[in-house]
């Protein structure tokens, strides 16, 4: 009788023994597995560091970025890297590669240029840009970012070599910037231009009109029409060649009217307009077109 009693305390202390074993045994199968996985993961991390560390720049940003698997491997310089992506997806957007000022983008082509003009992209970068039609001269983007004397200097040596009453071609292969910049100084002219450069350049005896077949299109025809605008209007003596509109008050409002209704200065204005939405009108042009009196071109 008595043994039947002890019984079910026998069964229950075997099963007390048999569930600790189970646990301490699970226990340590997951203590186990946890530091595998912790020696796996600081492996791997490891591997992944030294594996990242020892492959070229270049092979790295292919990794991560996807878009850098459709980058030209012969271009080398950093900037058309960078924005060479953005250039393409422009061109399925809006027909060019001209991306607007006002983004990082933007900011990177108007890079771009100048480092053309100073013969800092390689002879493969340039044909691609080229073949792109992406735009190049923008000559009023030069000669502000340029240095004034710098550039003065490069051209007295060109004189100094050639001889032709400083008669440097738009497009001079040896020195790009310097041809733009010597350009733009003629477009801004003697009564326009910074008196202190003035001085510099008249010291020299500098030639103010050039002799050779060229001269900008948008530059006569902005002029012409500025000047018809300004008939009409106010303005006031301290005025200079980009003050803003905001200082000119129209008094003659239909002769005014009547000059922007004429067909062929109407097609001018929205051919900017165009141009400037395309991202093909420089900022410099487009700070033109808004001193032009008592016109809002961008909604024209």
């Amino acid at each position: 009788m008595m043994s039947f009693c002890i019984l079910p305390f026998l069964f229950c202390i075997c099963i007390f023994h048999y569930a600790h074993g189970y646990l301490s045994v699970t226990t340590n199968k997951k203590h186990s597995l946890f530091k595998l996985k912790s020696t796996f993961h600081k492996f791997h991390t490891i591997n992944s560091q030294t594996v990242q560390l020892q492959l070229p720049l270049s092979l790295s940003k292919s990794s991560n970025d996807p878009n850098n698997e459709n980058i030209p491997s012969f271009i080398e310089t950093i900037v058309l890297q960078q924005v060479y992506p953005a250039m393409m997806k422009h061109i399925e957007e809006y027909g060019n590669p001209n991306i607007p000022l006002g983004t990082t983008d933007g900011k990177k082509c108007k890079t771009l240029r100048r480092m053309a003009f100073q013969n800092k992209l390689t002879e493969k970068e340039m044909e691609l840009l080229e073949g792109m039609s992406f735009r190049l001269n923008n000559l009023e983007d030069v000669y502000e970012e340029a240095d004034f004397d710098e550039c003065l200097e490069r051209l007295l040596k060109y004189e100094k070599e050639f001889g032709t009453n400083y008669q440097i071609p738009k497009k001079y292969k040896p020195d790009p910037e310097l041809g733009a910049w010597v350009t733009m100084v003629r477009r801004i002219g003697r009564d326009d231009i910074e008196e202190e450069r003035r001085n510099k350049l008249d010291q020299i005896n500098f030639a103010w009109i050039s002799t050779r077949k060229c001269g900008s299109v948008f530059m006569s025809s902005y002029r012409t029409i500025k000047g018809r605008l300004e008939e009409c209007c106010n303005i006031p003596s301290s005025s200079s060649v980009k003050e803003g509109s905001t200082k000119i008050k129209v008094i003659d409002h239909e002769k005014h009217s009547n000059i922007l209704k004429e067909e062929k200065v109407a097609q001018w204005i929205k051919a900017q307009k165009l141009a400037a939405d395309l991202g093909n009108l420089s900022e410099h042009r487009c700070e033109y077109m808004d001193s032009l009196p008592g016109l809002n071109w961008r909604e024209f």
